[in-house]
Formats: structure tokens, C-alpha cells, sequence
């Protein structure tokens, strides 16, 4: 059977969580939504066109989620430690192994 991690209710403080959500929803938009990018991205003027390659909203969604994929294995101090004034040496706030 599947649990659910300690700090489940916290998710949302997680660098993982909200790249992952950020790349979701930027392909989920592409995905749903072809034309209105396509107009979007014709009404740009033509330096934005030259700078920019088509794909690179498409490889941004991509990068962002192995970027959560990397914050994940990565220890979030902040995560861990209260805001008390001290540097960030509190008393930990959130009970886990870096996530």
C-alpha cells in the first residue's frame, strides 16, 4: 500500500513540487490550448521571434520538471529550520530527510 510522506501537508513548500507543477502546467498549456500559443506568439514583434527559438517554451516546461526531479534529492534547509532570527538555526519545523 502507497503512504503518503510525513510532511505531505507541506508539499507545496517544496522547490520539487512547484517546478513539476510549473513544467505541468506550461506543456499542459501547450497541449490544450495550440492555437491560442501559436496566436500569442505571431503577435510578438519580430526581434522576440529572432531570439527566441518555437520550441522554447515546450524545452522550458521540460527543463522544469528535471529540475524537480534534481530539487527533489536536494536538502531544502529552509524546509527544516524556523525563521527564529538566528541565521536560520531554529529548531526544526518540518520532520523528514530533506524533502
Amino acid at each position: 500500500m502507497m503512504k503518503l510522506i510525513p510532511e505531505w501537508r507541506s508539499c507545496h513548500r517544496f522547490w520539487s513540487v512547484r517546478l513539476q507543477a510549473a513544467g505541468l502546467g506550461i506543456l499542459g498549456v501547450l497541449q490544450a490550448f495550440p492555437e491560442s500559443v501559436a496566436h500569442v506568439w505571431l503577435i510578438l514583434p519580430a526581434e522576440i521571434h529572432s531570439a527566441i527559438p518555437d520550441a522554447a517554451l515546450k524545452w522550458v516546461g521540460y527543463t522544469c520538471l528535471a529540475a524537480g526531479i534534481l530539487a527533489r534529492i536536494i536538502r531544502q534547509d529552509r524546509l527544516h529550520t524556523t525563521d527564529d532570527g538566528l541565521g536560520g538555526e531554529g529548531k526544526p519545523s518540518i520532520p523528514g530527510n530533506g524533502r
